[in-house]
């Protein structure tokens, strides 16, 4: 195989990767989508790690250790093909070429002084996650910040045009495209949402692949292990006649033509080189076997790497008991005209297993907030506080829990959201509905209602004679915390039945036989 067949191959998987996820992203389903896309959500780097951490010694939980294998072997080639937000920036980087001029379009080799900055960045990251914080995991890693854009920025447009289609089909009596329920998203998380996209996709116009090289974790972690990588790029002493071909279409700025050096630990793999050197001045080989180290400047480089990423790691702990403190002085979001709930915490999707298990696994990639198909799952802002910024939770504003739904439990890719089959789903107890007798239009308007007894798929919420009337008395533990009660609730500006969340996820009462709705006789029970 001849090496510019290598940037080919580098294309097509990109793209299939990139493609995949994206449909999965846009919750486009079926077999084959959902097989390949699970298999390549495994492949990303972080929230396989996370997975591993949560659901320990799995098949599907040791993506990360292939990732590492691979890189050691070949280079970031996770960075070029499997990231699908180094594929975002790739087309972002051909789409700007096709406006600029063809000097401009030239990338330029630039020492690499970003050591600080780079490994300080990524000793944070670690460093916050160690103490129980994933605020900086969420606002840089790759694969969570592709989650934001697809789930906050395409997803909307995609769904305006689905259901725009589905309208157009109506009128000709055609029901092949079925309408998409729009999400409503608050405000400041699309704007953060909007200011990750603008800043990565600046950077990729302006320097290519800066963002891989000057602030993703990811590609921090994986530029150490590249240094060591079995198979490496060089150049042929007798080929390579110094054109300056290869350096100008290196996307990652890490290749001097006229020194012939390379930084293995920036360059990611892309093989543009190849394509563009027409003589052939340029390999690819096993370079553990080779008798002398060709790059040993930018060896010696990649040791005083690892001293300055030891030393930022070390002076980072001192930091820590005041990252915490200000992660704990977050105010509660009890905010005026908002249901007082009882508790800071907000409710954590089924499967979560607990308040602490979540803020500590989720990584904020809005997966499950793209897959649930009532859209009860919504990103929050700072409701977690500053340890879980960004990450989803359960709104009965906007809706409810669908009793038999477990999508979200079966595409989480950290381990954050646990998978769970229906019948454990149907007895998981996210939280217990209260009933608020001063709010309730029963007591207030003395006129009967029963709403939040009529939704309740549980049974939890029964209907009791009051004065004449009927008045809503809550089981809790036949109470799942669904928020259906919540939700049908019609009284304003609070809710006279709320779902207050539970910090541990515990088990309610099973439902007898007769399960389901309570079917209420008209009669006695008027509504």
């Amino acid at each position: 195989m001849r090496l510019h067949h290598l940037k080919k191959i580098r294309i097509i998987v990109s793209v299939l990767v990139f493609s995949f996820l994206l449909i999965f992203f846009l919750n486009i389903h079926g077999p084959v989508i959902d097989a390949v896309s699970n298999l390549f959500l495994r492949l990303q780097f972080f929230p396989s790690l996370l997975r591993f951490t949560a659901i320990a010694f799995t098949v599907t939980s040791l993506g990360f250790m292939l990732i590492l294998l691979l890189t050691l072997l070949f280079g970031r080639l996770y960075c070029s093909s499997i990231c699908p937000m180094g594929t975002l920036q790739d087309f972002l980087i051909a789409l700007s070429r096709r406006f600029k001029s063809r000097k401009k379009r030239r990338f330029v080799y630039t020492p690499n002084r970003k050591l600080i900055l780079r490994y300080s960045v990524l000793a944070a990251t670690l460093l916050f996650w160690v103490f129980g914080s994933l605020f900086l995991l969420n606002l840089l890693d790759p694969y969570s910040n592709f989650g934001k854009i697809s789930v906050t920025l395409i997803q909307p447009v995609f769904s305006m045009f689905n259901n725009g289609l589905a309208a157009l089909l109506e009128q000709a009596d055609i029901y092949a495209v079925a309408p998409m329920l729009a999400q409503s998203l608050p405000t400041d998380v699309v704007a953060v949402s909007v200011g990750i996209f603008a800043i990565i996709a600046v950077m990729s116009v302006m320097r290519g692949r800066l963002f891989c090289n000057s602030v993703c974790p990811v590609g921090s972690v994986l530029g150490l292990v590249s240094t060591h990588a079995m198979y490496r790029i060089g150049f042929k002493e007798e080929s390579c006649t110094m054109c300056g071909k290869c350096e100008r279409v290196c996307k990652a700025e890490c290749l001097d033509s006229r020194a012939k050096v390379l930084d293995y630990g920036r360059c990611i793999s892309c093989f543009n080189c190849f394509d563009s050197c027409s003589n052939n001045g340029l390999y690819f080989q096993n370079q553990w076997a080779a008798s002398s180290v060709r790059q040993a400047e930018t060896l010696n480089e990649g040791g005083r790497e690892k001293r300055k990423f030891m030393l930022t790691m070390a002076t980072g702990l001192l930091s820590i008991p005041v990252l915490k403190k200000m992660a704990g002085a977050q105010p509660a979001s009890n905010e005026p005209g908002m249901i007082p709930t009882g508790t800071r915490l907000p409710v954590t999707p089924p499967g979560s297993v607990s308040h602490d298990h979540f803020t500590g696994k989720c990584i904020a990639c809005y997966l499950c907030v793209g897959a649930c198909p009532t859209n009860v799952i919504v990103p929050s802002f700072f409701d977690y506080g500053l340890e879980g910024f960004m990450q989803p939770k359960l709104d009965y504003h906007k809706s409810f829990c669908n009793f038999d739904c477990v999508r979200c439990t079966e595409v989480c890719p950290t381990g954050a959201i646990k998978k769970l089959d229906r019948e454990t789903k149907h007895i998981t107890q996210v939280g217990i509905a209260r009933f608020m007798y001063e709010s309730c239009i029963v007591t207030v308007d003395r006129t009967d209602c029963g709403a939040c007894s009529e939704h309740c798929p549980t049974k939890a919420v029964t209907m009791v004679p009051y004065n004449g009337l009927w008045l809503p008395e809550v089981e809790p533990d036949l109470c799942i915390g669904c928020g259906a009660c919540e939700f049908a609730c019609p009284t304003e500006p609070y809710k006279a039945i709320y779902v207050e969340s539970s910090s541990i996820h515990a088990l309610a009462t099973p439902l007898g036989e007769d399960e389901g709705p309570r079917d209420h006789d008209q009669d006695e029970f008027p509504f």
